[in-house]
């Protein structure tokens, strides 16, 4: 197998164009899914890529394939952010008291930049594929980065886990009747009144009861096929 092209390296030609091709191809993806949900059609993610339907059942042999590597790469540009946002706090140190905390920031980069989701679909069950059982596992440990820094800090009370920090952004980011300027001025409007409570929490010194393990938040949305997504 071919050693794999540095980040740095330019690609050679056709590895170029094949990368550029699956860029157009999730963009595309992800605009006309998020516009009209599953039943966006391939043939219709193709022609807005600007490939051939042949290309695109190719590269992904179906839709549930295509929705996967979304996910994937909203995991994984997730993860990158956690470390990024980790990273800038453990370098910064102990910030003012007006710090809304690395979790608050994390939130508020997923808010306003995410493109992608990070969630399943309604209605798909399956066990996690392998690629993304591994990027979940990398934005965990972000994740967890990111909590023990506001921990310390005393932003975050105990008992508030990772799997909290993902479920506190299902709420904070359901779909809304509005320009994405508008939505995310609300979003980030509760996100700062849901930080101001957990601050308050941790002063009291009360643990919160104890939030859900990453695994039961994983396992929520990826079962096996022989469960019935209605007894869970």
């Amino acid at each position: 197998m071919p050693a794999a092209s540095s980040p740095d390296r330019p690609l050679p030609g056709r590895q170029r164009e094949a990368r550029m091709n699956d860029e157009a191809v999730l963009a595309a993806a992800r605009a006309l899914i998020a516009a009209h949900g599953p039943g966006a059609s391939m043939a219709d993610i193709a022609r807005r890529a600007g490939v051939g339907v042949g290309s695109l059942y190719r590269r992904y042999p179906n839709k549930d394939a295509l929705v996967q590597a979304l996910q994937v790469r909203a995991v994984r540009d997730a993860a990158r952010l956690a470390e990024e946002v980790a990273d800038a706090a453990e370098k910064a140190g102990v910030e003012s008291t007006e710090d809304d905390g690395a979790v608050g920031a994390f939130l508020r980069k997923q808010i306003t930049d995410a493109a992608g989701p990070l969630l399943r679909p309604p209605g798909v069950i399956g066990p996690i594929p392998d690629d993304l059982a591994a990027v979940s596992d990398e934005l965990r440990v972000g994740i967890e980065r990111l909590i023990a820094r506001d921990r310390a800090m005393g932003l975050l009370p105990d008992g508030f886990t990772a799997a909290d920090v993902m479920q506190l952004l299902l709420h904070l980011r359901p779909p809304m009747p509005l320009r994405r300027e508008g939505a995310d001025a609300l979003h980030l409007r509760y996100l700062r009144l849901v930080l101001r409570g957990l601050r308050d929490q941790a002063e009291t010194g009360d643990a919160l009861p104890e939030g859900r393990r990453w695994d039961e938040w994983v396992s929520a949305w990826y079962r096996p096929d022989e469960v019935d997504p209605a007894a869970m």
